[in-house]
C-alpha cells in the first residue's frame, strides 16, 4: 500500500507540473499594445483604423494609430516590424513582402480617381495626360505605386510628375498650380463627395479598362452610377467608369494566431457586406486563421465561450492525449487509495479491539466490558463512513458486541 500511495503522488506531482506549462504557454495574453499602419487621419485607412481600435480596446488591448502616406509606407513599417496590422492598397506589396506578410481580409474597393480641369478636353486614355501639370499621390502612397505601374506600360514618364498627397494636390489645383491629380479612396470618402461637387473638376472615365484588368489581377472594372453616393445632390452626375484596386488589412506572418482570429472576427462583425470582408481581391496571401475564419465563421467553442477561453481551450484539444496518458494511472491508483482510506478508518479500531482482549491481562472481565463499552461509544461519536462501507462498519460493531456477550458469561 505504500508503494502504491508513494506512485499515486509521483503520477500527481508530474500531472500537476504538465497542467502547469502547458496552461502558460497555451493562454494567451492580451498585448499591451496593438499598432495599427494607417493613411493620413481623415482618410478612409484612418477611419478604419479607428473604428477597428475602438472594438479593439473594448476587449482589452491598447491600440495605437500610426498615421502614414499610405500603402508603401505602411508595407515598411510591418516588415520593420513598427506596426502589427496595416492597410494595404492592392498591387503595392513586392515579392519580398509577400515572404513575410499575409492577408486578414480585404474590406472594400478603392477607385482610381482622375480629377482634372473642366476646362480641358474630356480625357479617356492616359497618354493625354503627358503635357499637363499632374500629381500622382505623395511618395510612400498606394496611389503613387499604382501610378508608376500604369505609366509605364503607358510609355508615361513619372519622374516629371508632382508628388503631392491628395490634399495638397487639390489646393495646388485651386491655385492653379496643377492641372490634373490623381487619388485612391473610397467612393465613401467625403473628401471624394468634396471633389465631385467641385464644378470647376471633372472625372476622367478611363477607355480600356478591361485591358487593364487583364493585364493586372489586383485591378477591377468600378461603375459608379449617376447619384449612388448622394441622391439628393445627384453626385456623381453622371456615371464613370473607373479602375479599382481593393484596400487589405495585412499582418506579419509572426503575429499570434489567436489575434489574427480575433481581429477578423471584429472585421467581419463591423463590415459584414455580400462581398467584405473576403478572402478574394487580395495579392499578398491569406493568413490561414483569417482564412478559415472568414470561411467557416465562428466554432462551436466560440458560440458558447468568450473568444479568450474558447481560443485555449481550442489549442488544449491539441494535447488531450498526453494529458490522458498521464491521467489513466493517476485515476487507477486513486479509487484504490480511497477505498483503503475508508477502510483504515474502520480497521484502526481493531487495534482497540485486540488490545483491550489480548493485551489487557491485568483487567478482569468486567473492567474489559466496561472498556468495550466505551469503546462502542467512541465509535458511534466519531466514526462515520459512506453508505457503501456501512456493512464493515457493522461488522466492526457486532464483533464488539459478540465479545461483550462472551465477556458477560464468563
Amino acid at each position: 500500500m505504500k508503494t502504491g500511495l508513494q506512485l499515486f503522488f509521483v503520477i500527481l506531482t508530474i500531472l500537476l507540473i504538465t497542467l502547469y506549462f502547458i496552461t502558460k504557454s497555451i493562454t494567451t495574453v492580451h498585448p499591451l499594445n496593438l499598432s495599427i499602419a494607417a493613411g493620413r487621419e481623415g482618410g478612409t485607412y484612418y477611419q478604419y483604423a479607428h473604428n477597428l481600435a475602438k472594438r479593439l480596446e473594448k476587449n482589452g488591448f491598447k491600440v495605437k494609430i500610426i498615421q502614414s502616406a499610405g500603402s508603401v509606407e505602411n508595407l515598411a513599417l510591418l516588415k520593420n516590424k513598427k506596426a502589427d496590422i496595416g492597410f494595404v492598397q492592392g498591387g503595392c506589396a513586392l515579392e519580398e513582402d509577400k515572404k513575410v506578410l499575409r492577408s486578414i481580409a480585404s474590406l472594400y474597393f478603392e477607385p482610381l480617381w482622375l480629377f482634372y480641369d473642366a476646362d480641358i478636353k474630356e480625357i479617356s486614355y492616359l497618354k493625354q495626360l503627358k503635357p499637363l501639370r499632374v500629381s500622382i499621390g505623395e511618395k510612400g502612397s498606394g496611389t503613387q505605386e499604382l501610378l508608376h505601374t500604369l505609366f509605364k506600360v503607358n510609355a508615361l514618364p513619372t519622374d516629371t510628375m508632382q508628388k503631392l498627397s491628395t490634399q495638397n494636390a487639390y489646393q495646388a489645383f485651386k491655385e492653379g498650380k496643377l492641372d490634373a491629380f490623381f487619388t485612391v479612396l473610397s467612393p465613401t470618402s467625403p473628401l471624394i463627395k468634396t471633389l465631385l461637387l467641385d464644378k470647376a473638376l471633372k472625372v476622367a472615365s478611363l477607355k480600356r479598362i478591361p485591358a487593364y484588368e487583364e493585364n493586372f489581377s489586383y485591378l477591377r472594372a468600378f461603375t459608379l452610377t449617376e447619384g449612388k453616393l448622394d441622391l439628393e445632390k445627384n453626385i456623381p452626375d453622371h456615371t464613370l467608369h473607373l479602375l479599382t484596386t481593393t484596400a487589405a488589412l495585412v499582418t506579419r506572418d509572426d503575429l499570434d494566431n489567436s489575434i489574427v482570429r480575433y481581429i477578423t472576427k471584429e472585421l467581419t462583425d463591423a463590415y459584414r457586406s455580400s462581398l467584405f470582408p473576403s478572402i478574394k481581391y487580395v495579392d499578398i496571401p491569406m493568413h490561414p486563421e483569417a482564412e478559415k475564419y472568414l470561411l467557416k465563421g465562428e466554432s462551436f467553442l466560440e458560440k458558447i465561450f468568450p473568444y479568450w477561453i474558447a481560443s485555449n481551450i481550442d489549442k488544449l484539444k491539441y494535447l488531450l492525449i498526453p494529458i490522458l496518458t498521464l491521467l489513466i494511472p493517476l485515476f487507477k491508483g486513486i479509487f484504490p487509495l480511497y477505498k483503503w482510506r475508508i477502510r483504515s478508518k474502520i480497521y484502526k479500531w481493531y487495534d482497540d479491539l485486540e488490545e483491550i482482549e489480548k493485551e489487557n491481562s491485568h483487567l478482569d472481565d468486567a473492567q474489559k466490558q466496561e472498556k468495550l463499552e466505551q469503546l462502542l461509544i467512541e465509535i458511534n461519536e466519531h466514526l462515520e463512513v459512506p453508505s457503501a462501507y456501512k456493512g464493515e462498519l457493522y461488522a466492526l460493531k457486532l464483533h464488539i458486541d459478540n465479545l461483550i456477550v462472551r465477556l458477560s458469561r464468563d
